[in-house]
């Protein structure tokens, strides 16, 4: 997992690429939107060439430069666990919480201690929060409804 988060630090737009990239985001940000020329497997394969340059096993090493396809499924896998322990720690922020950013909720003093206990159990998260806080495929604990709309009474004056 720290050379798969290295590796995404390190290639930004691929990253962006894989886990985020929306036309909303990119026109909101006043840029184009990153297209996946070669597909998301195509990534992962590129991950995986990277990642197991460190692997001590050298059949492995010998096999992910020779035929990493042949782990871009495991690539696949892995991200979703990761998702998965994502969004069971975004419960314990809260709808709110889950979608500030990792600065707000460090320097919030109610999301502090919560955040070092996930980072504790979650040590990728701070990373992961950085990538898919916006994303609802990723974070679906997150809601962009503003706070301030009060539905109850729109409803009744209908």
């Amino acid at each position: 997992t720290d050379h798969l988060i290295k590796w995404c630090q390190t290639h930004k737009s691929e990253c962006t690429k894989l886990f985020l990239d929306s036309t909303q985001d990119a026109q909101e940000e006043g840029r184009s939107k990153q297209q996946l020329c070669h597909g998301k497997n195509q990534i992962c394969v590129e991950m995986v060439k990277a990642i197991f340059l460190y692997d001590e096993t050298e059949e492995f090493w010998v096999l992910a430069q020779t035929n990493p396809g042949v782990f871009a499924s495991s690539i696949h896998s892995h991200l979703d666990v990761l998702k998965s322990k994502y969004q069971k720690q975004n419960v314990l922020l809260g709808q709110t919480g889950a979608g500030c950013t990792y600065e707000e909720l460090i320097s919030s003093e109610g999301m502090r201690n919560i955040i070092y206990m996930i980072q504790k159990e979650f040590p990728w998260w701070a990373d992961l929060h950085g990538w898919w806080r916006t994303n609802p495929m990723y974070n679906n604990t997150w809601s962009s409804a503003d706070s301030g709309q009060n539905f109850s009474v729109h409803a009744v004056e209908l």
